[in-house]
């Protein structure tokens, strides 16, 4: 799939239609059966989302059915799909010069009145600039349309939001109707549980509910800090500020009644008294002082709390009443991950990594995957050594679902108990060889031979001299193409 090509591929057994590849390079679909549906006659195409694929004629993009009809002409730079339930907006990027913006015209460095040069243009009238659009493909509504400069991506597939009827998009809400999709709501940050709106209106925020009216007669703020009791003695924490050359925010929020809550969890207060850590060599003014980050964990009356003390990073558990937890088993559901995807909390200490690993094996990683919430990806190395390996290992059995002895693992996104793997840790891309596993039935659906192999089971052979990529069926290893 080209860069200019993005899908968000649904489960497998949802797809009926794949891009197959004719001998002439031409992409057309076929079924599972290698039975062509759609004429070859694209220089591109992806999976389809929902109804809908991207293909590509002219080195431009558009929208086609499952019949091959034209949804989105070919005239985009950049599509990218995104599965609303049944719905699938469009996120389009079109590139066009905007001349006539005589403002920002450029002088030619190199122009002389004398005739110095051979190029007698006085300016650069080069203005580029992007229209991103947001499409409903039901009935191809565009429901965003703005202009932008190149380096700007104004609507992330990330960024969209939805419960029931409704869509968030950046801060604007929308409801899609059986006609049409349109706006209901402004300036709403974010959707929270129960399908709870919180709505922003100058510098204070209320709950909506979700036919977006007040929840409740609660207005919170973002405070500069908020001041608790330890140990008998009033300690300010602010909400921003810079430690060790870090810069920490904390997501405090505080209502008319002064109680104080955890973003996004606005159901559950923070103790306003807190007692003494249970272990007298670590004081809990300590803690809260040097805390770089303050998680409410929903449904149980806990916060997690990351701190510096003693110059050692770790985590700490604080009841709701104040006091100080020392069984991490009462939070052992709770993850915490880094944006990046790497396991925060709990460590692999307490998921009982640690004692299924062999001496002097250095963790590097940890992920929790889709496919089972007790299962997490595990990568490291032996001491001393470079070699990384890769396994997957069930908390709940504290048995390995994969060993430790694959290069790499990573799941697929069309069908997420498929993982690519890699056996042997070869430098050169162009000689990889990865093949697919089924991690629930252990068995290897597709042996290693690709030099590429993307998340959507795109597959990639260099013959020496160039690329020829063309999907593949992860189940049975079929290849689309003639």
């Amino acid at each position: 799939m080209t860069s200019n090509i993005v899908a968000t591929a649904q489960d497998l057994p949802q797809q009926t239609l794949y891009p197959w590849k004719s001998k002439s390079g031409l992409i057309g679909f076929s079924d599972q059966d290698n039975h062509i549906k759609i004429t070859p006659q694209y220089e591109d195409a992806s999976l389809f989302t929902n109804d809908f694929a991207v293909v590509q004629k002219g080195r431009k993009n558009g929208v086609i059915d499952q019949t091959g009809a034209v949804k989105l002409d070919y005239e985009y730079d950049r599509i990218e799909l995104v599965p609303i339930g049944k719905e699938t907006l469009a996120i389009t990027k079109q590139t066009y010069n905007a001349w006539w913006k005589i403002q920002k015209w450029k002088i030619f460095p190199g122009f002389s009145v004398m005739g110095g040069t051979n190029d007698k243009r006085w300016f650069d009238k080069d203005v580029p600039r992007i229209n991103w659009k947001v499409i409903l493909l039901r009935n191809n509504q565009t429901v965003i349309s703005s202009n932008h400069n190149p380096n700007e991506y104004p609507y992330p597939s990330s960024g969209i939001f939805s419960f029931q009827d409704k869509i968030l998009i950046n801060d604007q809400l929308y409801q899609i109707g059986k006609e049409k999709i349109q706006p209901v709501g402004h300036h709403i940050t974010a959707i929270l549980a129960n399908a709870t709106l919180l709505q922003k209106k100058g510098h204070s925020y209320t709950l909506l509910d979700q036919h977006l009216k007040p929840l409740n007669d609660d207005i919170f703020k973002i405070p500069a800090g908020i001041t608790v009791e330890v140990n008998g003695h009033q300690q300010e924490i602010q909400t921003e500020r810079i430690d060790a050359g870090t810069r920490v925010k904390l997501n405090f929020m505080q209502n008319q009644d002064q109680h104080v809550f955890i973003y996004p969890d606005l159901d559950k207060t923070f103790p306003k008294k807190i007692d003494p850590y249970f272990d007298q060599k670590i004081a809990a003014s300590s803690i809260l002082a040097h805390a770089s980050m303050i998680y409410s964990i929903p449904n149980i009356p806990y916060f997690i709390i990351r701190s510096n003390v003693k110059n050692k990073s770790a985590f700490y558990i604080l009841h709701q009443n104040g006091t100080w937890e020392s069984d991490r088993k009462k939070t052992k559901d709770f993850i915490i991950s880094s944006n990046g995807g790497n396991l925060m909390y709990p460590d692999a200490s307490d998921l009982g990594i640690n004692r299924a690993l062999p001496t002097n094996f250095n963790i590097r990683r940890v992920e929790q995957i889709r496919a089972n919430k007790s299962w997490f990806l595990v990568t490291g190395s032996n001491q001393n050594s470079t070699d990384m390996r890769s396994g997957i290992f069930d908390k709940d059995s504290q048995n390995w679902i994969l060993p430790m002895e694959y290069t790499s693992l990573y799941e697929l996104t069309a069908y997420p108990k498929l993982w690519r793997f890699e056996l042997q840790n070869e430098a050169d891309f162009k000689k990889k060889k990865y093949g697919l596993i089924d991690v629930t039935t252990k068995k290897i659906t597709v042996a290693p031979q690709y030099n590429s192999l993307d998340a959507d089971a795109k597959a990639g052979i260099f013959n020496g001299e160039k690329w020829d990529y063309f999907y593949i069926n992860p189940l049975t290893g079929t290849a689309y193409k003639e």
